[in-house]
């Protein structure tokens, strides 16, 4: 392979771990802000920390493709038989690429320099993030400066909340202020003028020491009257709204559509899915009209344990006497929904993406049994339709 391809295939790499660092990057330090730390403080001023950290990695970003083309250069002049290929068979479409890409390179480091140069004037007056606070100006606060001091004295308080979305996106809100912090787009609104509403939940696998699920809810932020301050959108885990909510001043608007549910009870949807499609009970198991179901005492028993799995691993290979599925005795004395969140209980959290692939035991005689082997009573089924008034995740991601 042509040493230039090599060369290019890993400073891409680097480029894109430099804006996306792993987290394996982040504990050994190897951002672009720890490596600042000694010029970039957020626990003295904040505002000042975002205005230079920006800056920072504009320069940082801009640099590397110019970086590249020095290191090929220094490569050419170093080991001129390694780089040799490319010079024996020189390519006017190559060189012509190659010449716009040094070019480019050069323009955007020094276009960025610029940049950097203009928003640092009167100091920091010209920064993005500067321009915005002077939209947040008031009769107590008639500057931007006024502005990122309240915004200091808040952030340095225990009161604010952190809360990071991904890589490059964090959400700070303090007593007086809801921030969204990206790459190079600082999002900044006083609370007493937020509306936020959650319009929308969805699913993302998350890599940590094993591939799990986690649930994001995306909530818009708009201003509630007419304003400069644009509209924006914070996407954050659902196991933080409730942080969120208490530090928020508003309430969040929650949508029709959307349903905040916890990892007991997406399971539970699951496991109701799982058994409506096992056989159902013989009429003979029906229990009586006043029965109720032991752990909640409101529904009727609806399910009944009842040995039907065929006692074997995902390979097809029989399991072990210790490991099998045994009968159970007892009558109908559960309904499925406190069924399944016993079957959750008694399993490890670490483990939730295979919990509908494990066993448990009876709450009563103490019989092993999987989810193949809790079955509906005859006649006691919920129809599909209601059953589906939610939306049920799939079993990779219980």
């Amino acid at each position: 392979m042509v040493p230039h391809i090599i060369y290019g295939i890993i400073f891409v790499m680097l480029f894109f771990f430099t804006i996306f660092p792993t987290a394996e990057m982040e504990s050994v330090g190897l951002t672009v802000d720890h490596l600042c730390s000694r010029y970039l403080s957020a626990d003295t001023d904040y505002v000042m920390y975002q205005l230079k950290s920006t800056s920072v990695k504009l320069l940082i970003h801009s640099a590397m493709p110019f970086i590249y083309v020095l290191f090929i250069w220094l490569m050419m002049w170093a080991n001129p038989d390694e780089m040799m290929v490319v010079q024996r068979q020189p390519s006017p479409l190559g060189e012509t690429v190659w010449d716009v890409f040094c070019s480019a390179a050069g323009t955007l480091l020094i276009v960025a320099a610029v940049t950097v140069f203009y928003w640092a004037q009167d100091g920091w007056s010209n920064h993005p993030i500067a321009k915005q606070l002077q939209l947040l100006t008031s009769a107590t606060l008639p500057d931007w400066r006024s502005v990122a001091t309240n915004i200091n004295d808040e952030y340095r308080r225990d009161t604010k909340i952190i809360i990071r979305s991904n890589a490059i996106s964090t959400l700070v809100v303090t007593e007086s202020w809801i921030i969204k912090t990206n790459m190079y787009v600082h999002n900044i609104i006083p609370q007493s003028e937020a509306l936020l509403y959650a319009y929308k939940i969805d699913t993302k696998e998350v890599i940590t020491d094993t591939l799990e699920s986690a649930e994001f809810v995306n909530i818009g932020v708009k201003p509630q009257q007419q304003s400069r301050i644009k509209p924006f959108i914070i996407r954050i885990n659902v196991v933080h709204i409730k942080d969120l909510r208490d530090r928020l001043q508003q309430p969040i608007l929650v949508m029709p559509s959307v349903q905040f549910r916890t990892l007991t009870e997406r399971f539970v949807e699951a496991f109701k899915e799982e058994v409506a499609q096992n056989p159902t009970v013989p009429s003979a198991y029906v229990p009586d009209e006043g029965d109720c179901c032991l752990a909640c005492l409101q529904a009727q028993p609806d399910v009944k344990i009842a040995k039907y799995c065929l006692d074997v691993d995902a390979a097809g290979s029989v399991l072990p006497e210790q490991e099998r599925c045994q009968p159970c005795g007892c009558r109908p004395l559960w309904c499925v929904s406190c069924l399944a969140t016993w079957f959750a209980s008694q399993q490890q959290r670490a483990e939730r993406d295979t919990w509908l692939s494990k066993k448990t035991t009876c709450p009563m005689c103490r019989a092993r049994f999987c989810v193949r082997d809790v079955c509906y009573l005859e006649g006691r089924r919920t129809p599909p339709a209601q059953e589906g008034e939610e939306e049920v995740l799939p079993e990779t991601e219980q």
